[in-house]
């Protein structure tokens, strides 16, 4: 399968190449303090402003390089280097603006901020401002200037001559994704020489932006609960090792040859070539649905003159889809809430959000249930990386330890581990984890290992078989509709006033009606929760009180939480309301409890706060 480029534009390129967009304004980022150490932080929070604007980037770390990551290189000679970049193994972050819930924010925070912020119908990059004393950033805006950038062409001869086994159509029977175990796809990248010089002629320039590219990619499939992890990385620096002319077929028929006899140590699901063409016919080609097929685990992508990355970012993740047996969408049939939908064919030139539709939804669920996709089902090796020695007793398995039960009063293997040396005990397969039975086996692929927390918006995870951990935590897409349409999943949790007014005072404990809303947010006491300018916090008009002070109504024969220490109390319409004063109780994130959380639904045009 090949896909068409039309005749493109040129490009506006102010910084490096792959970095294109309007200039908009240096930002100075800020990062809120943390209690945990550079290299561990596992969420993390930074203040940046854009068009005067601040945003609350919330972000928790993105793993999606294995430790084993390597970069190769051929010297002149011809012979194949390999080097481990460690510094970059704890770089990588995805989260979101807490000022748009539905946000999607991918970012290396390793000298300086490098990334992609991607909000409805509009992105933004940001990069390090060279040589700046100050820890200046650049904000742009992301642009891509050709609109017809990734129609479809299909071109079956060396494929297929039939449709697709895998192929579903929305009257399929459904598969709940979240009782779906998570997938890992490993890819092998290979840059040729033309892309190489292109993108700066530098190792690590080179490997940073391809990385960069990845984690945006892996960010797209985290709605299908697929990881994709860099496994590799192949710089050919000084020369190809296989001709890249002519088009993306031909060449993928010359990269399938090449890599059945070059490619048998670096581990992969599938390997990539990415290939600069200033105006190429196709931007891809690849084999639909043979993510598991070893003799069509290939793929070409061309990199054209006109994009950037984010659009480069599309057009491997349509690739990678049709691997795992997504189709292109019908328009007429597919759709996403307000966002860009990933498989729809003018989604590399599209700025803003871009998810999966119902109908790419519908075709991951019938392949992974339904065909052989065993090489996706392992558990890689994305244990967090901590610099530090490993400690053995705190009941964290780190590096160089078989097993970590806790000290030994927490330890519940004492027959399976050694809680001095955190050494499994004879030959037994564990001795640690949710995963780990007391006979020190491990639980079967399909054991729960961590309960859902919320039943619409979190996500229960199994046990796969292979690990005495559990797999990562996942949940919903921020902004995917619960409770029947009238509220947004946000961070795993269905967000309603309902909800906060129950953890703040209690059991029956509801959102006020609008009356008190309005009531509570008159007051003179401060209500600044409703968007920033000047970066100053703007207080709430009357149509958006709901997104303001919090107010909540609760059965009288229930006692306020010990924890509430300031409470305020209305009488309007026959109900008490009960809101909080302002800073006396706030989130272990710095938030404030007085105030509506964000992702809660403001009022009958669903937008969220």
């Amino acid at each position: 399968m090949t896909v068409d480029a039309k005749q493109r534009g040129k490009q506006t390129h102010f910084l490096t190449a792959g970095s294109e967009g309007i200039f908009l304004h240096v930002t100075v980022p800020r990062k809120m303090m943390s209690n945990e150490s550079e290299v561990a932080e596992r969420k993390i929070i930074y203040i940046i402003t854009i068009d005067g604007q601040l945003y609350t980037l919330h972000l928790r770390k993105n793993s999606f390089l294995p430790q084993n990551f390597l970069v190769f290189t051929y010297s002149e000679t011809g012979s194949l280097h390999a080097e481990s970049p460690y510094f970059m193994m704890h770089c990588h972050y995805q989260g979101y603006a807490a000022e748009f819930p539905n946000s999607f924010v991918t970012l290396s925070i390793c000298s300086g901020l490098r990334g992609f912020l991607q909000f409805e119908n509009i992105s933004y990059g940001i990069e390090p401002l060279e040589f700046s004393a100050r820890f200046e950033h650049i904000i742009y805006q992301m642009k891509n200037n050709d609109p017809n950038v990734s129609s479809l062409a299909e071109n079956y001869s060396h494929i297929w001559q039939k449709d697709q086994p895998y192929k579903v159509h929305l009257n399929s029977q459904k598969k709940n994704l979240s009782k779906l175990l998570p997938q890992y796809l490993e890819i092998h990248i290979i840059v040729e020489k033309a892309l190489y010089d292109y993108m700066g002629s530098e190792m690590m320039t080179v490997t940073q932006k391809i990385v960069q590219v990845i984690g945006l990619v892996n960010t797209m499939f985290t709605q299908l609960k697929l990881t994709v992890i860099l496994s590799s990385l192949e710089l050919w620096s000084n020369e190809n090792q296989i001709s890249t002319s002519g088009d993306a077929d031909a060449i993928l028929q010359r990269f399938l040859a090449w890599k059945r006899d070059y490619l048998t140590l670096q581990p992969h699901d599938v390997a990539y070539l990415f290939v600069y063409r200033k105006h190429p016919k196709y931007v891809g080609a690849t084999f639909p649905g043979t993510i598991c097929n070893k003799s069509y685990d290939a793929g070409i992508v061309m990199y054209p003159d006109a994009i950037g990355l984010e659009g480069f970012s599309v057009i491997i993740a349509q690739l990678l889809g049709l691997n795992v047996g997504l189709t292109y969408d019908d328009v007429t049939q597919c759709s996403c809430m307000r966002a860009t939908c990933i498989m729809n064919r003018e989604a590399v030139s599209a700025s803003g959000i871009k998810i999966f539709s119902n109908c790419s939804m519908h075709d991951y669920r019938y392949f992974v249930s339904k065909l052989e996709v065993k090489c996706l089902q392992k558990f890689s090796n994305l244990q967090p990386l901590h610099q530090n020695q490993p400690v053995c007793g705190n009941g964290i398995l780190e590096s160089n330890e078989e097993c970590d039960c806790g000290n030994k009063e927490e330890c519940q293997f004492k027959k399976c581990c050694d809680y001095n040396t955190c050494k499994l005990k004879g030959s037994v397969k564990c001795g640690s984890g949710p995963c780990c039975t007391s006979k020190c086996e491990l639980s079967m692929a399909g054991t729960p290992c961590r309960k859902s927390i919320d039943p619409e918006c979190d996500f229960t995870e199994y046990c796969n078989g292979t690990s005495s951990n559990c797999v990562p935590d996942t949940y919903a897409l921020n902004g995917h509709l619960c409770k029947l349409g009238t509220a947004y999943c946000y961070n795993g949790q269905c967000q309603t006033t309902d909800n906060q007014c129950a953890k703040i005072f209690g059991k029956g404990a509801q959102g006020a009606p609008l009356a008190c809303f309005k009531e509570v947010n008159s007051l003179n006491e401060r209500s600044e929760n409703c968007g920033f300018k000047n970066s100053q916090p703007l207080p709430c008009e009357q149509k958006d009180v709901l997104c303001g002070k919090l107010a909540c109504v609760q059965p009288h024969k229930n006692t306020y939480k010990s924890d509430v220490q300031a409470t305020v109390y209305s009488y309007i319409q026959d109900h008490v309301c009960v809101s909080i004063a302002t800073g006396t109780s706030v989130r272990s994130d710095g938030t404030d409890n007085a105030y509506v959380a964000d992702g809660t639904m403001c009022g009958p045009e669903m937008l969220p706060c």
